[in-house]
């Protein structure tokens, strides 16, 4: 019996942060911080740092470059025992980066991005035999993913369903109705999707989170797990609707803390828990990330992630997660693969 497998398929971009810098941001000169990481980030990339910590076997697709942080994300993935073998050398293109400035209050205050390789992936750097394999397929970013985000991605997300294979899908930055529209394809081979609050508003128009998941659902959507920041989070679907608190916890960088709450769910998923029960696990993640700098900060394992949640959880929450820790010989189990 092996652990869960999940392929992540889409963004990997290296991450450059420092703290803290002045509110508004700082002027030119030089200026003192207290602490720069360099992680693994993005929502296929960050999401897998976090999976691999929360004890699943994880794979990663997607596109960098062929220079030297290419070569050090592929480090900083290993470091945390994700399979990189797929991941594709974009010759003469560059990885792609983020240099973040985090203010006192955990907000970045200055982005510099480089799109690099992500949008110059093409279904042919796809190997469907390690989706075959997997558990679960997430793809993260699938709207900066450029043409591949059309037919290809949905050639991939039915080869997955043909497959019995649940998909969790992504976006990146912020969404205007026009990105639903164009990713409408795509959402009805979704079993889940995960925005935040800013791209649930702007792909339906609605500020209501329930009415703009109904939207969504309406693409053909099975679940819209909807992160809303401090408000906590929302979990939609036929079975029902679910607002989740956020816990409150000392906050040093929000960096990730998507990528943690997505990494959560589809464990707890993977796990056979209801899809709001996986919403606190995700919880669970974000808030642990949230506490540290860079989108790989804060979680240590399985069971340190379980026994946060456990203390702070509604009782029903917390018994759920001391049985997955009570049941773990080893990190949580899937089904036989034997």
């Amino acid at each position: 019996m092996n652990p869960p497998r999940v392929a992540s398929l889409g963004v990997h971009i290296v991450d450059i942060l420092a703290r803290p810098v002045a509110t508004p941001p700082m002027a030119g000169g030089r200026h003192e911080v207290d602490e720069v990481r360099i992680t693994a980030a993005g929502t296929a990339a960050g999401t897998s740092a976090d999976l691999a910590k929360l004890g699943i076997e994880t794979l990663v697709l997607g596109a960098i470059g062929d220079d030297d942080l290419g070569e050090l994300l592929v480090q900083k993935l290993r470091r945390h025992a994700v399979d990189t073998t797929r991941l594709v050398r974009k010759q003469g293109l560059q990885t792609s980066v983020s240099i973040l400035l985090i203010g006192h209050d955990g907000e970045r205050q200055i982005v510099l991005r480089l799109p690099g390789a992500n949008s110059h992936l093409s279904l042919d750097d796809i190997d469907f035999d390690a989706i075959a394999e997997a558990d679960l397929l997430h793809i993260g970013g699938v709207d900066v993913l450029g043409d591949f985000a059309g037919e290809p991605l949905v050639e991939v997300m039915r080869f997955a369903r043909s497959r019995g294979i649940p998909t969790s899908l992504d976006v990146l930055v912020s969404c205007e109705e026009r990105t639903a529209e164009r990713l409408a394809p795509v959402f009805q081979y979704a079993d889940y999707f995960l925005p935040n609050a800013e791209q649930l508003q702007g792909m339906t128009g609605c500020s209501d989170p329930s009415e703009a998941a109904a939207a969504l659902r309406r693409f053909g959507v099975g679940c819209v797990v909807a992160t809303l920041g401090a408000e906590g989070s929302l979990v939609a679907s036929d079975r029902g609707e679910a607002f989740l608190p956020a816990f409150e916890v000392p906050v040093v960088d929000t960096t990730g803390c998507g990528d943690a709450y997505a990494a959560g769910f589809i464990v707890g998923v993977l796990s056979g828990w209801s899809e709001a029960a996986a919403g606190w696990l995700g919880t669970a993640a974000a808030a642990l990330v949230v506490q540290g700098l860079g989108s790989d900060a804060g979680i240590g394992d399985l069971d340190s992630t379980l026994a946060f949640l456990a203390d702070r959880a509604p009782a029903e929450i917390a018994a759920i997660a001391r049985s997955l820790a009570s049941d773990m010989s080893v990190p949580v189990r899937g089904g036989d693969r034997s």
